[in-house]
C-alpha cells in the first residue's frame, strides 16, 4: 500500500510501500519507532503517523518537521497513511509533491529558534 515518507535525516519526502499484511510494524520501521500517534489530519483520508515517544528520546542531534497548518514541530520522522471511512488502511490520496510543498525540516538549533 503507498504511503508517503517524511524522513528528517535525508530531508526528504517521498513515496514507501506498506505491507499491507502487517501494517502496523511496518508503520513502526518506516518511522523508527515501537510506538505510533496521529500527528496531523491532512483531510478525511490522510494523516500523519509520529513517534509517540519521539520527545523522550530527544538531544542535540535531533530532527525535526513542521507541516503547514500544523499545531507544533514533530521529532523524527513521519509517515503519511491514508485511512477508508471502515478504519482500514489504503493507499495515500495527497501527492508526494503536496506533502513535500508543505514541510520543512529544522535541526534542534533551528527549532529552538523557531519555538523561541
Amino acid at each position: 500500500m503507498k504511503a508517503i515518507l517524511i524522513d528528517v535525516n535525508q530531508e526528504n519526502v517521498r513515496q514507501v510501500e506498506v505491507d499491507d499484511k502487517d501494517v502496523l510494524r511496518s508503520w513502526y520501521r518506516h518511522i523508527g519507532c515501537s510506538m505510533v500517534e496521529v500527528a496531523h489530519y491532512f483531510n478525511h483520508h490522510d494523516s500523519i503517523m509520529v513517534d509517540e515517544e519521539g520527545l523522550f528520546s530527544m538531544n542535540e542531534s535531533s530532527k525535526f518537521f513542521t507541516i503547514t497548518d500544523g499545531h507544533q514541530p514533530f521529532i523524527g520522522n513521519g509517515l503519511v497513511v491514508g485511512v477508508d471511512r471502515n478504519g482500514n488502511s489504503v493507499d495515500t490520496c495527497i501527492t508526494v509533491e503536496e506533502v513535500r510543498s508543505k514541510v520543512k525540516f529544522y535541526t534542534m538549533n533551528e527549532i529552538r529558534s523557531v519555538v523561541n
